[in-house]
């Protein structure tokens, strides 16, 4: 049932909803931010609409996948948790939501940035929703920001370079949050800025930020790592290839399209990932930044789920992957590709993956915890940094994908019983000990119980039904590894593959 409160701000539509015998009010469709067309954010700082938000969810335009596909592909990224159909369309989608069980007192805060490849996602996709999260006592936060070409595609306008804009609207929603969450019950000086996949190479880019790193205290990254920038000068040559690619004459003609021709633009997705230094969001480039420290130092969660990649292990996909599905000529086609460090790599591997198909998929994971082991040394240098391998598995299929890409956000949000499975007290089990993890880090930066990524290298493994502290998987093969290029090279070719599958 919707209601209305009036708050400073304005009159906010909410829904009052019993969760675990908590009253939790969730504020939908909250305007941070206004842009032209192509044009750069500008905060919200006070309402001129009665009331101020819609009270439903929304998303930014983008290409939608049939559910139906998941029938047969049984891709977890494609189900109905995780997709956007019940949110409403708009070129205007600024929004954030809110989850809180009560809008007075000071409770810890958290903000969570959508992953989907910077092409798909929204805030308010069943598997993000916050009030399980809200009835322990936390105010929840999810953004929505400009996906694909509109967000994040360099594009030169009237003689000056447009770029970063799906990051400044992620900050403007970071400003915001600072700004106003004590309204809604939040404490404005205890927010954890939490994101996932894209999302996580986002979090990871504002802790670089000088701007950004203003506007939160903690910092939990998922799956994703600060990647490599670039330069104005090679983001105006991607703007002006981006226009031939897909021969439009100019910039006004890009911006004269209609969304829907938008969404069928080709899109160099791998430069999606890519922030550029402009001296405004970046100073540097974020992987630098980060191996000179010059950054704020905040308390840091990150890590990876154990099997990243296998949503997409699917014989459709192989070959575009370029899957060697033959033993006989496997460690032939590996030294080809990736020569004698990929052959090396595939034989360790193979000394605990017999399947040849899941030594290819552990290699092309590898980039994942190649990533996360990086960050964990140059963070700790800093900053208490907790690292994590997440391997409790939700009962999807009987647990056909392993912990996939996602897959700790069931248990992270509470989300368990809102996603078509069977849940296993088994899974219950695994969900309070990560939320009871999670929520300790998000009230103070402070697990209780588990040690810092530090000189002894030790991360915590959530497995079966028990958090272990372990020594960082493959480390010694990383490490010897790491300057060969190998990783970036496996990546790039993955990268190649998804683009050919269509896979976001």
């Amino acid at each position: 049932m919707k209601n209305t409160k009036q708050l400073k701000l304005g009159t906010f539509i909410y829904e009052n909803e019993k969760v675990n015998e908590i009253n939790v009010q969730s504020f939908l469709g909250i305007p941070y931010a206004t842009a032209e067309h192509f044009g750069m954010p500008t905060m919200i700082e006070s309402y001129q609409n009665d009331p101020v938000n819609s009270g439903q969810g929304m998303c930014f335009p983008q290409n939608k996948v049939p559910p139906l596909i998941n029938v047969f592909l049984k891709n977890p990224m494609m189900r109905k948790e995780i997709l956007t159909d019940t949110d409403k369309t708009s070129e205007n989608a600024f929004v954030l939501n809110i989850w809180t069980n009560n809008t007075q007192g000071k409770k810890p805060v958290l903000v969570f940035i959508h992953g989907g490849g910077f092409t798909y996602g929204s805030g308010t996709t069943p598997l993000y929703n916050g009030r399980y999260l809200a009835a322990k006592g936390i105010v929840v936060v999810t953004l929505n920001y400009r996906l694909g070409v509109e967000g994040f595609i360099p594009v030169m306008i009237n003689g000056k370079l447009s770029v970063n804009r799906g990051f400044f609207d992620q900050q403007c929603a970071l400003k915001w949050v600072r700004r106003n969450i004590g309204e809604f019950g939040g404490d404005t000086a205890n927010i954890t800025l939490m994101g996932q996949s894209a999302g996580g190479l986002s979090v990871s880019t504002h802790m670089m930020s000088e701007e950004s790193s203003k506007c939160f205290d903690q910092l939990i990254v998922c799956s994703a790592g600060a990647n490599e920038c670039m330069t104005l000068e090679t983001a105006e040559k991607i703007a002006k290839g981006f226009l031939t690619k897909n021969h439009l004459s100019s910039t006004e003609e890009l911006l004269s399209l209609s969304t829907k021709k938008l969404l069928k633009l080709k899109m160099p997705l791998e430069l999606l990932a890519s922030p550029v230094i402009d001296g405004v969001l970046l100073k540097d480039d974020a992987r630098i930044l980060m191996e000179k420290a010059e950054f704020s130092p905040k308390p840091v969660l990150l890590g990876t789920t154990e099997d990243e990649l296998e949503m997409i292990n699917n014989k459709s996909w192989y070959r575009g992957l370029g899957i060697t599905t033959k033993e006989t000529n496997f460690s032939e086609q590996i030294l080809k590709k990736y020569g004698q460090e990929g052959l090396y790599l595939a034989e360790e591997l193979r000394k605990k993956y017999k399947d040849i198909i899941k030594v290819q998929f552990k290699m092309m994971e590898m980039f994942f915890h190649v990533n996360a082991l990086r960050e964990m040394k140059l963070y700790s240098k800093s900053a208490p940094c907790y690292g994590y391998r997440m391997n409790f598995v939700p009962n999807i299929w009987n647990g056909l994908r392993g912990a996939y890409h996602c897959a700790e956000f069931p248990f992270i949000f509470g989300t368990l019983h809102d996603i078509d499975m069977t849940v296993t007290e088994k899974n219950l089990a695994q969900m309070e000990i990560l939320q009871n993890d999670w929520i300790a880090f998000i009230k103070d930066g402070n697990i209780p119980g588990r040690e810092l990524f530090d000189k002894n290298g030790k991360i915590t493994l959530y497995e079966d039904t028990e958090a272990q502290l372990i020594d960082f998987p493959q480390r010694e093969i990383i490490e010897k590894l790491q300057d060969s290029g190998l990783f970036s090279n496996i990546m790039k070719s993955f990268m190649r593959g998804r683009d050919e599958n269509f896979i976001a």
